[in-house]
């Protein structure tokens, strides 16, 4: 298939570009970005792009697609098309499924599965532990082998640091990320119960920062979301060590105080902090020590959320909101300028994992979303292309919305509407 996407702002951070130019695509791959095309091949679909941004489809490190085990929650497939939907071209799944990935040959399964029914590039993490329980690590090498993007425990935490200085080495020696989840679950809550609940993050990050520093290796801190873990990982920048961080649409601009107190849709782990804390992890994420944003997408099923909210999951959806959010939150508003946008939801995640995206350089695979980042509209979770309807931003009006998204030379969104 040939495209030629006309007349669009070309926003490409990885090239420092910006301008108004044409894209071509040939054969799955990015054939010329630059000067207007003034003989388009015959055979090319063009994409009039005149107002529209032109960029490196964008990249989610951390999404829940929930297959296997809670397929009534998101699958694959339905999981993909909302990532469509909200311009994603490349997601990275967390590991703690039913059962949790931990062998090769689950990861080799799920493999296939993205290849049968996927819209978009999905990738797959590992556990650290076997079974997240944070007792053994996992067998490495076998599970780099196998396509394991990076290892995670999600949502439980490491707590024991001999076993997470483990980890570090055995990634270190087969050179993996580690991605931890510095926080508290209900499970590591009766393990170790600490006096105020949930408040555990910054302790974490500074221990696996200095466990980073002890024994090398390469950290990303997934969601972090307080004051005091945005200055530790900016300590460990500043000190050359091998750590990164990203943060989430809903902790960069909500705080606790925005949501009301028995609304299980804004219920998630880390829970929603104080505005000094939302500033903190805004500052961060601008002056580059919050090197991506990634969705946390944690559907549920609308009935478990409809429980009384103690009982109710933690967790909430963000593939179809994230880059509406980014774009009205903080690019509309001055904190960040679109190339810095782009660049924390492309370029750097891809980059972080050592993906082959996030960038338009000619000869690259042609993953690509064009956005209209005037356009207003309407969070209607109802009219979601996910499965579930646990969105924290029901209601608003967000300014800038994809348009189409373009996974290897073939449009698979166009409008809102999947193109199967």
């Amino acid at each position: 298939m040939t495209l030629l996407i006309r007349g669009g702002r070309v926003v490409d951070p990885s090239q420092g570009l910006d301008a108004q130019a044409d894209a071509l695509v040939r054969d799955g791959r990015v054939a010329h970005v630059g000067e207007a095309v003034a003989d388009p091949p015959p055979e090319a679909e063009v994409i009039e792009a005149a107002g529209l941004v032109v960029a490196p489809g964008l990249v989610d490190l951390h999404v829940h697609f929930r297959q296997p085990g809670q397929q009534w929650k998101e699958t694959i497939a339905t999981g993909s098309r909302a990532a469509a939907a909200g311009g994603f071209t490349t997601v990275v799944c967390e590991p703690n499924t039913r059962p949790p990935v931990d062998a090769p040959k689950m990861l080799e399964g799920l493999r296939r599965l993205a290849a049968r029914d996927a819209l978009v590039r999905v990738y797959f993490k590992a556990c650290i532990t076997e079974g997240q329980r944070g007792q053994r690590v996992v067998a490495v090498q076998s599970l780099k082998l196998a396509g394991a993007a990076a290892l995670s425990d999600d949502g439980e935490p490491v707590l024991d640091g001999a076993v997470m200085a483990r980890a570090l080495d055995e990634a270190r020696a087969h050179d993996m990320v580690l991605t931890p989840h510095c926080e508290e679950s209900p499970v590591s809550r009766q393990a170790a119960p600490a006096p105020e609940p949930y408040a555990r993050e910054p302790e974490l990050v500074s221990r696996d920062v200095a466990l980073a520093a002890r024994h090398g290796g390469r950290i990303h801190f997934s969601h972090i979301s307080t004051a005091d873990s945005a200055r530790l990982i900016a300590e460990a920048k500043r000190s050359g060590h091998a750590v990164t961080a990203e943060a989430t649409p809903h902790h960069l601009t909500l705080s606790s105080e925005d949501a009301a107190a028995d609304d299980a849709n804004a219920k998630m782990i880390p829970p929603l902090r104080s505005k000094a804390d939302v500033e903190a992890v805004r500052r961060a994420l601008a002056e580059g020590v919050v090197d991506a944003v990634a969705s946390d997408h944690a559907p549920h099923a609308p009935k478990e959320k409809a429980l009384p909210y103690d009982d109710a999951p933690f967790g909430v959806i963000g593939l179809e909101t994230s880059l509406g959010v980014v774009l009205t939150e903080l690019v509309h508003s001055g904190l960040i300028s679109l190339e810095q946008a782009i660049e924390r939801m492309s370029a750097a995640p891809a980059r972080i994992l050592g993906l082959e995206a996030g960038t338009l350089a000619v000869g690259s695979r042609a993953d690509i979303v064009v956005f209209d980042p005037a356009h207003e509209w309407t969070v209607e979770p109802d009219r979601f292309l996910s499965k579930s309807r646990n969105c924290p931003f029901a209601g608003r009006t967000l300014r800038g919305r994809a348009v189409t998204t373009i996974v290897g030379g073939g449009v698979v969104m166009r409008e809102g509407a999947i193109q199967e």
